[in-house]
């Protein structure tokens, strides 16, 4: 049996079985010699033995020489025992039989050395095609636009496939030959960028075509798949440089104004304050001014600074036991502050379940999101209702505003935005809801909204519950307004 090739790459370089060759010569021999008698009556017998050159061809160009050359002699010796006199005998009576023989012996192994140059030429170029189409697939797994490690994963397989082994791995780093595996190095020009590494049971002739034909097509592809994710990079880079800008902008336009409204008001009741002339009234009025426009600016400030840190990835967290009622009771007090009308409604679940989480990040969420539905309400009441579904908390703040159109309902958490079919006198800094979602989402809970336009809109903010929460009973009330504080 020829050693074992490069299956399935080569298909067309495995014979078929030897007994099956073997039973064609002889079958094909015995067939030829007979059919050799009817053909006496019309030609020489001298010029039939060319009948036997078809078994000779078959057989050589299938499988091979050596036994075409069998096969010719086969063929030689049945002709003189059947047809040469005398009949019967391997003797030749006339000695002008043996040059036909020899002639025929020469003319069959000419005939059969075309035939095995044939067959491998023709094996060769199947391969050749075969090679082809594996760098073809190659270059399409490698540089498909998916991430690298993962094309290189599906290029290892389909190339295990192609040479016929059980395994075959790319990787990205040199790697030192040993017992198990054989290894090929994949260079860039002289830089190694990468390792084959294919099962060791490979012989020398497989290991010599892969280093020849195989090496080279795939660290070609692999060279430009690497500069390619390369290229990618510095445009992913250049990207979120480009947005980092755009945010430097739109924060700077965003805060301008916003810091500018209530510095303007401190120096405003700064200068109107004459110590020679102003009286108690002036100076309450101009108290209340600064006071207004300090808590307007510490807040802005606070938000500012929520945001980097969720942006950043970095915000300080404390998980601990926590009652939701009074996050949201402070978060209200710190919205509604001395204000004389009552801004919210609570509706609220006797003997909510505690929570785990960090009740100031929490509480610094809710205001954030209190702050929002009363500023678009029109002075009417929020609501906020909590409640258990299920194995979830679930708090509704619904307001009585304008409503959100739906275009924009997951737009409104991004940072700095601002609805542009809201009125410019209820516009805030556009920090709130982004602020809101991040700490939320940072406590295990998520935010969403439901609104139609003209018929105001409902934030909901869902938390799950704890394995034991049902069996918990809700402690003394922390101050999560020091806590808030605290975890600025």
């Amino acid at each position: 049996m020829p050693p074992r090739s490069l299956s399935p790459l080569l298909p067309g370089n495995i014979r078929p079985p030897l007994l099956i060759g073997v039973l064609v010569a002889v079958g094909g021999t015995a067939l030829e010699t007979l059919a050799i008698y009817p053909l006496m009556h019309i030609a020489p017998v001298e010029s039939l033995i060319v009948v036997y050159l078809l078994t000779v061809v078959v057989v050589a160009t299938y499988w091979g020489m050596l036994l075409g050359l069998l096969t010719t002699l086969a063929s030689a010796l049945a002709f003189n025992y059947f047809h040469l006199r005398p009949v019967g005998s391997l003797r030749l009576e006339d000695s002008r039989d043996w040059v036909a023989l020899a002639a025929f012996l020469v003319v069959a192994v000419v005939v059969g050395l075309v035939g095995e140059l044939a067959r491998h030429r023709a094996e060769e170029a199947e391969k050749r095609r075969r090679e082809a189409d594996l760098a073809t697939e190659m270059a399409r797994l490698l540089l498909s636009g998916a991430r690298l490690d993962v094309a290189v994963a599906a290029a290892s397989q389909r190339l295990a496939s192609a040479i016929g082994v059980s395994s075959a791995a790319i990787e990205l780093h040199p790697v030192a030959a040993g017992e198990r595996h054989r290894t090929f190095a994949l260079r860039d020009g002289e830089a190694v960028i990468g390792t084959l590494v294919l099962p060791a049971t490979l012989s020398a002739s497989e290991r010599e075509r892969v280093a020849e034909r195989i090496v080279p097509a795939l660290q070609s592809v692999l060279a430009a798949a690497l500069h390619r994710a390369e290229l990618q990079a510095e445009v992913v880079e250049t990207a979120l440089l480009r947005r980092n800008d755009e945010m430097k902008t739109a924060v700077l336009r965003s805060v301008s104004h916003d810091l500018r409204t209530p510095l303007t008001a401190i120096l405003g009741a700064a200068g109107a304050l004459d110590p020679h002339t102003s009286g108690p009234n002036e100076a309450a009025e101009a108290r209340a001014v600064v006071l207004e426009a300090a808590t307007r600016l510490h807040r802005l400030v606070e938000k500012l600074l929520d945001l980097s840190l969720l942006q950043a990835g970095t915000p300080e967290h404390r998980s601990d036991l926590y009652s939701l009622e009074e996050v949201l009771h402070e978060a209200v007090a710190d919205i509604e502050g001395d204000s004389s009308s009552p801004l919210f409604r609570l509706s609220l679940d006797e003997d909510l379940p505690l929570l785990e989480g960090d009740a100031g990040q929490l509480e610094r969420a809710f205001a954030n999101l209190l702050e929002n539905a009363a500023r678009y309400s029109a002075g009417k009441p929020v609501a906020v209702r909590a409640h258990l579904v299920g194995e979830r908390l679930r708090v509704h703040i619904v307001d009585q505003g304008p409503g959100i159109r739906a275009s924009e309902l997951d737009r409104i958490f991004l940072p700095f935005y601002r609805s542009p079919s809201v009125e410019p006198g209820h516009q805030g800094s556009g920090l709130g809801l982004a602020i809101a979602r991040g700490f939320v989402e940072a406590n295990g809970g998520r935010v969403t909204v439901e609104s139609l336009p003209g018929q105001g809109a409902t934030f909901v903010v869902e938390f799950p519950l704890r394995p034991d929460a049902r069996s918990a009973r809700p402690r003394k009330r922390p101050d999560a307004r020091r806590s808030a504080r605290a975890g600025a």
